[in-house]
């Protein structure tokens, strides 16, 4: 009798997280339809008569974009007029030169959405909660009745996927999955970062890795195998050497690779961070 009550309660678990993850999949597109509610009521009040602190960023934030979909078209329109009067060697310079300043210009203004959409988020959520003013127009009561209803979607489906799983503790898998999988979820992040860190010390190892795989198939000692693929039997290396000279080069040019890659990097990064780098403050007398 234990033994089937302890079996039918790990069925009941196996069916709340079926029904869980239905909710979770609900859920999600709930909650990102009442952030989308959100912002577009801090738009609203953003082009609204409403004042405020919040309403003040929110404005500023677009102004920012502005100016930087501005930069953008004049750089454009800089390098067209600098392609048109360069010199056919001086003209791939100013492509680059523009794609470069445009990327850098793009990167920015990614940044400022996000800023401002994360501004209007605040203040629609903060108008919604009543702590905001809210003005009278109609487009800014039909965004507020539209952001009230996304929400109120969102609260039924978290209250219904509360009662479901408040039998089990909140938790329709035992403590020790959740502990097991924070563990392997930490390691994973852990490891991530280590080899986004080691990286470019990688690549020195890298290219003396590809290095020594360009001797081995570009160089033998063997006169039967270089004759043999002269003859268009079989494939690998075509080239011969003295048996001493293919161990030196085997030996000797993936650490000759190594050191100049090591080499490069460190000077490049050199002239990156001195070129760059923010300049030190004098000393105050």
């Amino acid at each position: 009798m234990r033994v089937s009550a302890e079996r039918r309660g790990f069925l009941d678990r196996i069916a709340a997280a079926v029904v869980s993850w239905r909710l979770d999949w609900k859920i999600g597109p709930a909650r990102r339809r009442e952030r989308v509610a959100l912002r577009i009521l801090g738009g609203a009040l953003a082009g609204s008569a409403a004042v405020g602190r919040l309403v003040d960023e929110v404005r500023s934030r677009g102004h920012a974009e502005d100016h930087l979909r501005t930069a953008l078209r004049a750089s454009l329109e800089e390098d067209r007029a600098d392609f048109a009067t360069a010199s056919g060697r001086a003209r791939p310079f100013v492509v680059v030169r523009g794609v470069a300043a445009r990327a850098v210009l793009r990167d920015r203004l990614r940044a400022a959405r996000r800023a401002r959409e994360e501004t209007r988020e605040r203040l629609g959520k903060a108008a919604l909660d009543g702590s905001a003013n809210v003005s009278r127009e109609a487009f800014v009561q039909d965004a507020l009745i539209r952001a009230r209803d996304a929400r109120a979607r969102l609260s039924a489906l978290v209250t219904e996927h509360a009662a479901l799983l408040a039998p089990f503790g909140g938790s329709a898998w035992p403590d020790w999955m959740h502990g097991a999988w924070r563990e392997i979820s930490a390691l994973a992040g852990a490891l991530l970062r280590v080899s986004c860190g080691q990286f470019v010390r990688w690549l020195p190892a890298v290219a003396a890795l590809a290095v020594g795989w360009w001797v081995a198939a570009t160089f033998t000692d063997s006169q039967l195998i270089v004759t043999l693929h002269s003859w268009g039997i079989g494939h690998g290396p075509r080239w011969a050497v003295s048996p001493e000279s293919f161990e030196a080069m085997r030996v000797w040019f993936p650490i000759a690779a190594a050191a100049v890659c090591a080499y490069v990097g460190n000077r490049f990064g050199a002239r990156i961070r001195a070129r760059y780098a923010a300049p030190a403050l004098e000393p105050r007398q």
